[in-house]
């Protein structure tokens, strides 16, 4: 078959530069590494291949594939839901565009239940509102191999993901998905409670990359006028299904940390420890009920 682009022949490194320059050409900020991503996942080759290889031919039928992709993400569809997947927490999590690709600045709420439940062998119950791929339980249920969690999602296609997350993780004999929303009563107390709800505002939504607003569901970005509505929800709930000792660990976006904590206090919860991201963003709260001491 002919190449009417002229490209045949072309090595692994000139394939690459040619993808990064076209990327960035399109605005893509993080063109050298989408392209590189991209081709490995277009040749199934682990990244230290590409060193001691680039000098290779790259077959006209691998260059087509990567033509289609890179045209993908020229539109500003997600890496992770062109190759269908996000690593997080050194897990590797299906991702569709029924939910939210999981992000880095969440991997700060793992680290607030970590650090506040440091024994890893109880037998702990974990609660996920708004659970989209699972990434947030089934991590936590990685790291404490006794426990088991329940989490709810208002999306059937959400949770399809999840449970095949929970299957390749081999998890999901610890875990039971279930369709509800924020005020789903349950008929059980849990040691733990944790959500990453939608906390942007309404009309912040046009200002978001297209690679968010165009791809991720906006059921889980859209947090009202506000950005504070599925907190008021699940605060008004939450106390009858935490344990005892049981907290309730945030997920927030900027600046809200003041404004969820008098609604948590309005509701009988103090604020027991928050934890900054990456960025230094305060990104977790974890709170109690008063009583506790």
């Amino acid at each position: 078959m002919a190449d009417p682009a002229g490209r045949a022949g072309q090595t692994v490194r000139e394939v690459l530069a040619a993808a990064r320059v076209r990327l960035e050409q399109a605005g893509i900020e993080t063109a050298a590494l989408d392209a590189r991503v991209l081709f490995e996942y277009i040749l199934a080759k682990p990244h230290a291949w590409f060193y001691a290889n680039s000098d290779v031919v790259v077959p006209q039928s691998d260059l087509a594939r990567f033509d289609d992709l890179l045209a993908r993400r020229e539109e500003r569809e997600p890496i992770s839901q062109i190759v269908g997947n996000r690593e997080f927490w050194s897990l590797l999590f299906e991702v569709t565009g029924d939910v939210l690709t999981p992000r880095p600045d969440s991997e700060s709420l793992i680290e607030g239940v970590l650090e506040h439940l440091p024994d890893r062998t109880k037998t702990y119950r974990f609660l996920d509102l708004g659970t989209g791929s699972g990434c947030l339980l089934l991590t936590l249920l990685s790291e404490y191999s006794a426990a088991s969690g329940v989490g709810i999602d208002v999306s059937p296609a959400a949770l399809q993901v999840a449970s095949r997350n929970g299957a390749r993780l081999h998890i999901d004999a610890r875990v039971d998905w279930m369709l509800g929303s924020w005020d789903t009563k349950l008929d059980a107390d849990f040691d733990v409670v944790i959500s990453n709800p939608p906390y942007i505002e309404s009309a912040a939504l046009v200002t978001l990359d297209r690679d968010v607003v165009d791809y991720d569901p906006h059921l889980a970005l859209d947090g009202g006028a506000d950005g504070l509505d599925a907190y008021r929800a699940i605060l008004a709930n939450v106390s009858s299904l935490m344990a005892e000792n049981g907290v309730v660990v945030f997920e927030i976006g900027e600046g809200q940390a003041d404004a969820i904590t008098i609604l948590a206090k309005a509701n009988g919860l103090q604020l027991r420890s928050s934890r900054d991201d990456l960025s230094g963003i305060t990104r977790v709260l974890v709170f109690q009920h008063e009583t506790i001491e």
